[in-house]
């Protein structure tokens, strides 16, 4: 038996709507994938972005040449103050041109925490900087200036209330030597003597100042307050006109004490918000002392922290409401001051 072999007449018109037909469903398969695959990209990438939030990942970049700590930090954290967030991460100061670099974009080390221990923030209470006096609470602008440079030179930074408060809610992180520098005083000494010695050492300082006195002979304006405030330094208060709130109730019944004290507390507070038209969220307990008392109404009337005089730790779990400050008078000598600054409290954390 032999194979037959048929043939069709050849037809053009069926022979080119085959070929369109083709090329249809070609370019409606190319269209299906090309879009599956552009959606599972996207979603790909945008579960990696919000990983990447999430977890807040640092940002790998290249050192161009001169590049500094503050450089960096100026262009990718929009704060050149935020340097150290790049020495502490990368464990180093300086870089090369073209060296991987990791910017830190969130706190990486809350509460100070490491297996070997804690960071513990000291507070320095000063009463007054001007030239020699009698007073021992006085210090000479000389050794001010002695101890401001031995802190700059010994790697600390200065910190405001706004941070050391971030640090003990565990939301903000601190530079590893981190000084709060404090003083309770209004007087203008203080602007003319003080100030310029901070500022040159690129410091800022808390000023507590009773309000009442404010403005008096001697004294700071209000006006001069504001550019203190303006320039990065902190105002709080210590009262109206600075006396102790902690003395017995003598002929008063407690509910008067309490109203007395919820007055001044008040009405301090009120005074600089007032005149500084900014918030005043912190206290120095006048005079330096405080009991339950009065410590539950500065949290009751709005303050974040509120300090004391005495010696102790500052970790991230302490007190906001007592916070230890040390005091800082002419009769501390150079070697004292030095050993008195603890950043690190040693415990076997692992």
């Amino acid at each position: 038996m032999s194979d037959l072999t048929i043939e069709q007449p050849f037809n053009p018109h069926r022979h080119a709507f085959v070929l369109i037909l083709c090329r249809i469903i070609s370019l409606l398969f190319v269209i299906f994938w090309g879009g599956l695959l552009s959606s599972v990209f996207h979603v790909v990438h945008a579960e990696q972005n919000r990983e990447a939030q999430g977890r807040s990942l640092p940002l790998l970049v290249r050192a161009r040449q001169g590049d500094t700590p503050a450089s960096l930090a100026s262009r990718y954290l929009n704060d050149a103050a935020k340097a150290w967030m790049i020495v502490d991460y990368n464990g180093m100061v300086t870089f090369d041109d073209g060296q991987a670099v990791l910017i830190p974009t969130a706190p990486f080390r809350l509460g100070g925490l490491t297996p070997s221990g804690y960071q513990s923030v000291p507070v320095l209470a000063y009463a007054d900087i001007d030239e020699p006096s009698n007073s021992t609470a006085q210090l000479s602008t000389a050794a001010f200036d002695e101890q401001m440079s031995w802190l700059k030179n010994s790697g600390y930074t200065t910190i405001t209330p706004a941070q050391l408060l971030a640090f003990m809610a565990f939301s903000g992180q601190l530079p590893k030597h981190a000084v709060l520098i404090t003083a309770d005083t209004e007087s203008s000494a203080f602007f003319d003597q003080a100030v310029p010695v901070l500022k040159s050492f690129g410091f800022t300082a808390t000023l507590f100042v009773a309000t009442a006195r404010v403005g008096k002979a001697g004294n700071m304006t209000w006006e001069q307050l504001q550019k203190l405030n303006h320039a990065g330094f902190a105002i709080g208060c210590r009262g109206q006109d600075g006396r102790s709130l902690t003395p017995g109730l003598g002929r008063r019944s407690l509910e008067a004490n309490f109203a007395k004290i919820e007055t001044e507390l008040r009405q301090a507070k009120k005074a600089v918000e007032d005149h500084l038209e900014d918030t005043c969220t912190v206290l120095a307990y006048p005079q330096g002392h405080t009991n339950d008392l009065l410590s539950a109404m500065a949290a009751k009337i709005g303050f974040s922290l509120a300090f004391v005089q005495s010696e102790g730790e500052n970790p991230f779990f302490a007190n906001r409401f007592a916070i230890h400050r040390l005091v800082i008078d002419r009769r501390l000598d150079p070697d004292e001051f030095t050993q008195m600054l603890t950043t690190r409290v040693a415990v076997d954390l692992q």
